[in-house]
């Protein structure tokens, strides 16, 4: 069968030679250098110290403090590799990956089993009204603060007093099922059944693959992310069909979201699918072209730490690594919108990728950093 990839292997191996990568210095020092399970738990001597660490890492994401994210996460990261328990303040700045601050954080930890930053959080009304609101499917951070200003602290307050969109709407409704983390198995029959009605209905050379904690090997996720592709050319209206069938099969319950492809993401969609007598369980359908298989499989598996890792390496390289693929000279405008698509040095498997960062392969129950 004729190859449908946009490069051969050899003219992506002639790109790799072409477009050498930058030597980065400490690249063994990178998280996704390394097996990080979670299905695979060793108890460490600093358990204690990233229990609250990531405790205070969790409030960050909430308030969106990138700087402070990146910080957390890499000192976390050190704390983990690090053999010995760690005792003071100067030990702690010893290690690389961890600056001043959290150093001192480290210490008071150690001298008293709590930290002051992460008792004010949990204190903080604002901060637990918030941690409420953004987990509402369909509200982001600015609307969550907008009703916070407006007086608001609970949902029973955003029903009575504010006029909510479609999402928002069907956020509220199933909130407590969307919080709930599904069971594996759960998540492994919606799959089955989303794989079955398309194959034996539509068409059956579909190939689908679930992604994201289920890929990982946990025993639970948040929700279910499905890869829909073929080794063939792919139908414009793939999607609307696909989503159509397992409406009419009584599969999916509610719309979400639904975006076309473009330079950058997938054609996607997101909805609620429900298996008779159990809960409503947030689902995403992705249509990847088979070229790009490898870097979307890398991408929607995560851990979403272990990609960060993954991309800064290639920025690092001087190249760039999305869910479409790894690329080389890529250009970009002061306001960060590509000039330049660049040049495809790989995508269609996963180990092409690795092996072209020069990261060992870690299989995808390695990647919960």
């Amino acid at each position: 069968m004729l190859s449908l990839n946009k490069y051969s292997k050899d003219e992506n191996r002639r790109n790799s030679e072409k477009y050498k990568p930058r030597k980065v210095i400490n690249q063994d020092s990178y998280i996704c250098m390394r097996k990080n399970s979670k299905t695979e738990k060793v108890k460490g001597p600093n358990d204690d110290i990233i229990e609250i660490l990531t405790e205070l890492l969790n409030y960050y994401q909430l308030i969106k403090s990138e700087w402070r994210m990146m910080s957390y996460q890499k000192a976390i990261s050190a704390i983990k590799r690090y053999p010995n328990k760690i005792s003071s303040y100067k030990q702690a700045k010893s290690i690389f990956g961890i600056g001043d601050g959290i150093a001192k954080k480290i210490e008071e930890i150690v001298n008293t089993g709590t930290c002051k930053k992460l008792e004010t959080f949990k204190k903080d009304k604002m901060n637990n009204v918030l941690k409420i609101f953004i987990q509402i499917w369909g509200v982001g951070e600015s609307t969550a603060k907008k009703w916070y200003n407006k007086g608001y602290r609970s949902i029973d307050d955003i029903l009575k007093n504010e006029h909510l969109t479609y999402h928002q709407k069907i956020g509220i409704q199933l909130y407590n099922e969307f919080k709930e983390r599904m069971p594996r198995e759960e998540a492994e029959e919606i799959s089955k059944q989303v794989q079955t009605i398309i194959q034996t209905q539509y068409d059956p050379d579909l190939q689908f693959y679930t992604m994201g904690s289920f890929r990982r090997g946990l025993p639970t996720c948040g929700d279910i992310d499905i890869i829909i592709t073929k080794n063939d050319n792919l139908d414009p209206e793939l999607l609307y069909d696909v989503v159509k069938i397992l409406k009419q099969n009584g599969l999916l319950t509610h719309d979400l979201s639904f975006s076309r492809k473009n330079s950058e993401e997938h054609t996607k969609y997101m909805g609620v699918a429900q298996l008779p007598g159990h809960k409503h369980r947030r689902i995403d359908l992705l249509i990847v072209p088979w070229d790009e298989l490898g870097a979307a499989l890398l991408y929607f598996t995560g851990s979403d730490i272990f990609n960060r890792s993954l991309r800064l390496l290639a920025r690092k390289k001087g190249w760039r690594l999305n869910q479409r693929g790894l690329y080389a000279n890529v250009l970009r405008n002061t306001d960060a919108s590509k000039i330049t698509s660049g040049v495809l040095i790989a995508s269609k498997t996963e180990k092409e990728i690795f092996d072209a960062l020069e990261v060992p392969y870690c299989e995808p129950k390695d990647r919960d950093a």
